[in-house]
């Protein structure tokens, strides 16, 4: 059976306890499982001949329990994976549900989505994108630190901030003095702000980029405590059913405590052609959870005109003291 069969057999419903007990830390994220599932069943797959994806289980010396592999399933264009031949090995014992499940697992590894958005640029560039005054000051902190402890002689001479092996190796073995640990400490630190508010920044920009808000309106980012964020985009191919799309990820495909938070920014976008009406507006915040409704919401409409029918909705939970 190809996998593109494998999937229309079977609803997101019928797939997802399976998830859950594959990924059970993952309860607030299974909305982009449903989410990347209904993207799969629109797509077309290959006309090519795209091998086999092969059942199988897996163990190694390291490894005293041993877990069931997916090959040659991660990291391939989706309709290349959708045209695939799925075979199970004789040993695995799995319903065709749970088949369906380690699949979607797999093909969804580096993302829940065939094309990585835009936005989010790549994050596998090296050197890392400097995108803003924090990435900036973390590239000159690390390029300063690895100046100062590693040996002129262990540096790459192409890439900044590479190291060779075998001086990462005794570096890490050999003992340091409460100097030295204090220094690596307080390093730690300042790159681990500068990261967190590298990330927060590039929150505020991608609001302020949809025209839904101000930077006035989201710069209090750099000030919360902590936060978290959601992304949600609806797969329904009808105007009509998009925000019952996304209530449904909230309200039945996501496990979400929202009672620590007590602020929250919900920013939505569509094409120009198809916008956000106030309608709709309206409809999904009287659909949102009662303990998400009980906080104050600032809410935004902007665009993105590759989204055509569809919404996408930016989440983010704030807890400000």
């Amino acid at each position: 059976m190809k996998l593109k069969e494998l999937f229309d057999k079977y609803t997101f419903d019928e797939i997802l306890p399976y998830l859950k007990a594959m990924e059970p830390e993952r309860g607030d994220s299974m909305y982009q499982f449903r989410e990347a599932l209904d993207l799969l069943k629109r797509m077309e797959p290959s006309k090519e001949d795209c091998g086999k994806v092969r059942i199988k289980w897996y163990k190694d010396k390291y490894d005293t329990e041993g877990y069931i592999s997916v090959d040659n399933l991660e990291g391939v264009c989706w309709d290349t994976g959708l045209a695939k031949e799925v075979v199970v090995d004789k040993d695995i014992q799995l319903n065709e549900k749970d088949v369906a499940a380690h699949c979607l697992w797999s093909i969804t590894f580096w993302g829940f989505e065939d094309e990585p958005d835009p936005e989010d640029g790549c994050p596998f560039d090296y050197p890392p994108k400097r995108r803003n005054k924090y990435d900036e000051a973390l590239y000159k902190l690390q390029l300063s630190n690895w100046k100062r402890t590693t040996p002129r002689r262990y540096r790459s001479k192409e890439y900044p901030l590479c190291t060779s092996a075998e001086y990462c190796i005794g570096r890490w073995n050999c003992s340091k003095n409460r100097s030295k640990r204090k220094r690596d400490y307080r390093v730690e630190c300042r790159e681990k702000y500068l990261k967190m508010h590298s990330q927060r920044e590039e929150f505020v920009k991608k609001l302020v980029h949809s025209g839904a808000f101000l930077r006035q309106d989201v710069e209090y980012l750099h000030q919360v405590e902590s936060g978290q964020y959601y992304p949600y985009v609806s797969r329904t191919w009808d105007v009509s059913k998009r925000m019952d799309y996304i209530l449904a990820s909230i309200n039945k495909y996501q496990d979400v405590d929202f009672s620590p938070y007590n602020d929250a920014i919900i920013c939505m976008r569509a094409s120009s052609e198809y916008p956000v009406t106030e309608a709709e507006k309206e409809k999904f915040l009287l659909g949102l959870p009662e303990s998400l409704k009980a906080m104050p919401i600032k809410i935004g409409l902007g665009t993105k005109e590759s989204l055509k029918q569809e919404v996408e909705m930016m989440l983010f939970l704030n807890i400000i003291r």
